[in-house]
């Protein structure tokens, strides 16, 4: 029994796709076989893989014929040259040498037919591995280069286009020119940074226009706020934003590609069109490492206080947990791994209180310097919205949104004004008191816990949590100390 084994990784020239190199190898191996065995190789045993790993971990077709050369009834498996079996590392080298050895299956290429059991041709053939492994690696050097020197030269070398642009060939290089979904990316950035809008509320205002996302059904957070953190869309190029990092585990190699820290990424023009400015950009990314956005459910009221602004040590948001009949506690998200035990909410409050007035015994300030949920923030809502409106009409009159789109816009925006009209104004309970008067406002149970988490906002940029000894520690923001 022969089977014949097909691998390609990648296309060799600029005429041939990659079907049609594995087809014209085929063509070159049944020809042999027909020759000298004076029939060709059966269709149930050609063995067709098109992968780029480079370890047998990840070959599944390659770990096929690894087991099935085990049945004595195997004579031999064709290949083109022996780099078709491997272009790995030593252990794989070894990995395939052995088994083709003891299970004295012979491996034939057109040149020469290797006999394992041999070990002139054991030797011939370890070799051609391990010069297969060398030309790989000095291969991917030169692609590294080439690589980043197209990227310092602005153009945009990855295999898709992200959502707003499509790939075109310009200049000699790789760009990104903008599409139809460009108008949805500039709502993505509007809503967030404008409109205060979290990504999940994002998501829902997308799938209710209509507006899907290249692959899935609907949008998600976690899509959101890739969008949001990509410098592409302010005309940037970001370059070795993820390594490849190989750990040896368990017996075997894991790969993974973990964010690579700031200063290891590189970040230079682009000769695309940027869709959103520097500035706002930059707003953007600021606004998502100050979390001013507390996790709540759809259509219910905050009930933490210190939602978004208070952390475990392990970067975890602390939860409020609430018992009938305990009190409630503070509860890191992520207690299973980082072990860190709760705290009873009313401790932490009068610690953070305490701490407040310990460190700033002589610190004056008013009510009125604060925001204030039912005045300043109803009335920029308000602003917002009709600014929206008015920017509605410019789109349609410009044709960049459909008649239906903007009528579905408009209803949308009319509806949350007259909501906003409908919400009347709540006691202004941080107005025109001394600031430990204010921090006597907190305990009141009567304020709604959003009116805290904004006036604990504007006072306080995070906060800290520490099992050892219940440490809180305090960054104070120095908006606050003028």
């Amino acid at each position: 029994m022969y089977y014949l084994y097909l691998r390609k990784s990648r296309s060799d020239g600029l005429h041939e796709t990659i079907p049609e190199i594995l087809a014209r190898h085929e063509r070159i191996l049944q020809d042999y076989a027909i020759r000298h065995f004076g029939a060709p190789v059966p269709e149930e045993a050609v063995l067709r893989e098109i992968v780029s790993g480079e370890t047998i971990q990840n070959r599944p077709v390659m770990q096929k014929l690894l087991v099935l050369i085990q049945n004595p009834d195997c004579e031999a498996v064709l290949v083109t040259d022996p780099q078709r079996l491997s272009r790995g590392d030593l252990h794989d080298c070894g990995t395939v040498t052995r088994a083709f050895q003891y299970s004295r299956t012979k491996i034939i290429t057109p040149a020469h037919t290797y006999d394992l059991e041999q070990k002139f041709d054991r030797k011939f053939f370890e070799s051609e591995l391990l010069h297969g492994n060398d030309y790989l690696e000095y291969t991917k050097e030169i692609l590294l280069r080439g690589r980043l020197a197209s990227v310092r030269e602005g153009n945009y070398i990855g295999s898709s286009a992200p959502f707003g642009y499509d790939r075109i060939q310009s200049g000699g290089g790789w760009t990104l020119a903008e599409n139809q979904e460009s108008d949805a990316v500039r709502l993505i950035f509007r809503a967030y940074l404008h409109e205060q809008k979290n990504p999940a509320e994002i998501c829902r205002e997308l799938d209710r226009l209509h507006i899907a996302p290249r692959k899935n059904a609907g949008w998600s957070a976690a899509s959101i706020r890739s969008i949001l953190k990509n410098p592409v869309y302010a005309g940037k190029i970001r370059w070795n934003c993820r390594k490849t990092v190989r750990q040896y585990q368990d017996g075997q190699i894991r790969i993974s590609r973990p964010i690579a820290p700031a200063e290891e990424q590189i970040l230079l023009p682009g000769r695309h069109p940027a869709l959103i400015s520097e500035q706002e950009f930059q707003e953007v990314q600021n606004l998502l490492k100050s979390r001013q956005h507390p996790r709540r459910k759809k259509n219910h009221l905050l009930a933490n206080p210190f939602a978004g602004i208070c952390h475990c040590t392990c970067g975890a948001a602390m939860l409020l947990q609430k018992s009938r009949n305990a009190s409630p506690r503070l509860v890191c998200r992520n207690q299973t791994k980082c072990h860190q035990k709760s705290i009873c909410y009313p401790e932490f409050e009068n610690k953070i209180l305490t701490a407040l007035r310990e460190q700033f015994p002589n610190f004056s300030c008013s009510g009125k310097d604060f925001p204030e949920l039912s005045g300043r923030l109803k009335r920029q809502q308000m602003t917002e919205l009709q600014n929206q409106q008015e920017k509605l009409y410019e789109l349609l009159e410009k044709g960049i949104y459909s008649e239906q789109i903007f009528l579905t816009r408009q209803n949308l925006l009319t509806q949350k004004l007259q909501a906003l009209e409908s919400i009347p104004e709540p006691e202004p309970h941080f107005r025109n008191l001394n600031f430990h008067a204010l921090l006597k406002q907190l305990e009141n149970p009567d304020i709604p816990a959003e009116q805290k988490n904004q006036f604990l906002r504007a006072l306080i940029q995070d906060i800290i949590y520490s099992q050892e000894k219940i440490i809180i520690l305090l960054r104070i923001s120095s908006g606050m100390c003028r």
